[in-house]
């Protein structure tokens, strides 16, 4: 029955029952009294029966929203509160559809949000740990940002208020109000008043603190939107001390190879000169080929040493490294100066540990090393005098002794004496040398071994000099990773 009909069938009931009260009033059938009492109590009936459907509708709605869950067939259709109740319902199930789709765009967005943050955060990271200097600035030179390593570039608080603005520069703002260098300053300011011209520039320039100078190259780059308006202007600075070091070395060593090619070519010519112009006898002739071929000698060794300081710097001969007992090399690089020891009379003596000193060398590189340090030892040290060699295990390392009673090195020339192409002035005429060995010596210990090396000398006492490099075997390292868990 529809949620109305049976109110209007109440209706119709008080309506009949009303009805039939009159009929029974005038036909005389019942007295008024008599008719007002029952009509009394048929409205009282429809009236209580009309409450307890209103509570039993309002009881059933307090049921559906205790449990939602609950079937409501025909409820719409049954209830007095049924159509207001349907409405509320769907109202409140789209706010609930509305309400976990706002939730799920908020969650979304969070995730967003962090994903955003994480980001910004590595971003962050990594600019303040790069090395090169990173300033920011807006579009009206405002410094915006600036990492740890552009901290040398910032001006203190002291030094704002200077002036350094630049008569040149129509912008001067950059140089008198920025907390950056004037250097820095120029170049931001150069940059944003010519942005037609490039999209960035770069200059040079050095600084100094504390009786070191430092020299750096800044790359200045103005950064648009794209509609084509400026952000701003970044500027990167990065530390080129070593690459002016390796120039300045670069042309130091073209210097010295030029120098030292220079003097023998300038000695041939001039006993060629004198070849041809006939002016010597046989016997002066002879002489002159052999100083000719002594300098070609010369000459020779001098390519050969440079040569191969440059294949080995350059990584084109390749570095075999292997395991080896170091007493072994040792023997046989005294093996090869043994010879030379016994022409001139120099008592050789190796004094090798009895422990077993493994290490992992290159047997060629380190084996000619240790040969070139002998080899000097006898040449430098007088006919009758003493070259030993030695060997030691200490903590970790293996040392290696190098020790001769020769002319020794001035003091003066110590700091020298791994330089290339430096030969102790003192020293020269006792024997030949293009001033490469050490050098070679040096990298070959220091720079392929890992080891080092040290050098102790007076004159004519005699030269020490000290090798030390790691000790252990290569391969016994892996065998005890793989070992270890199946003893455990």
């Amino acid at each position: 029955m529809n949620s109305y009909g049976k109110y209007w069938l109440l209706v119709l009931l008080l309506l009949v029952v009303s009805c039939a009260d009159n009929l029974l009033i005038t036909n005389q059938l019942v007295s008024p009294a008599v008719a007002f009492v029952i009509s009394l109590i048929a409205s009282l009936a429809g009236w209580f029966w009309l409450v307890k459907t209103i509570e039993k509708d309002r009881n059933q709605i307090a049921s559906y929203l205790r449990n939602p869950g609950l079937k409501r067939p025909g409820f719409q259709r049954r209830n007095f509160f049924g159509n207001v109740f349907a409405e509320a319902i769907q109202k409140i199930e789209d706010s609930g559809s509305e309400l976990v789709s706002t939730k799920q765009v908020k969650t979304m967005l969070k995730a967003r949000l962090n994903t955003s943050l994480k980001k910004e955060l590595l971003m962050e990271s990594v600019i303040k740990n790069l090395d090169y200097g990173i300033l920011i600035f807006d579009a009206q030179h405002e410094l915006e940002f600036s990492n740890p390593a552009a901290g040398p570039f910032l001006m203190d608080e002291a030094s704002h208020n200077q002036n350094y603005s630049d008569s040149s520069l129509s912008l001067s703002k950059a140089l008198t109000n920025n907390s950056i260098i004037p250097e820095l300053a120029k170049l931001l300011a150069k940059t944003f008043e010519r942005r037609d011209a490039t999209l960035r520039r770069r200059a040079e320039f050095d600084l100094t603190s504390n009786d070191s100078t430092n020299y750096y190259r800044a790359v200045a780059t103005n950064l648009w939107d794209e509609n084509l308006s400026i952000l701003g202007t970044m500027i990167v600075v990065e530390n080129i001390g070593e690459e002016q070091n390796e120039k300045t070395k670069h042309a130091e060593f073209v210097s010295s190879v030029a120098h030292e090619l220079k003097t023998p070519m300038s000695g041939i010519k001039a006993y060629v000169e004198m070849l041809l112009d006939g002016d010597c006898d046989e016997q002066e002739a002879q002489e002159l080929y052999g100083f000719m071929n002594d300098q070609i000698d010369r000459l020779t060794r001098l390519v050969n040493s440079m040569l191969n300081l440059a294949r080995i710097e350059s990584g084109v001969i390749e570095i075999k490294r292997h395991d080896y007992e170091l007493n072994d090399i040792l023997k046989t690089a005294a093996d090869v100066i043994s010879p030379n020891a016994a022409e001139k009379e120099i008592s050789f003596i190796t004094e090798l540990s009895d422990l077993y000193l493994p290490v992992h060398v290159d047997n060629d590189m380190f084996g000619q090393a240790i040969i070139n340090l002998l080899s000097n030892a006898v040449k430098y040290t007088p006919n009758g005098h003493e070259v030993r060699l030695r060997s030691r295990m200490e903590d970790a390392s293996a040392v290696i002794e190098i020790r001769d009673t020769g002319m020794g090195i001035p003091e003066k020339s110590l700091p020298h004496i791994f330089e290339r192409f430096y030969r102790v002035p003192e020293n020269n005429g006792s024997a030949a040398g293009t001033g490469l060995g050490l050098a070679l010596v040096h990298f070959i210990v220091t720079n392929v071994h890992n080891g080092s090396i040290s050098i102790q000398s007076k004159v004519n006492e005699g030269t020490c000099f000290n090798i030390t490099i790691p000790l252990g075997h290569q391969e016994k390292k892996k065998v005890r990773r793989v070992a270890s868990p199946a003893i455990v």
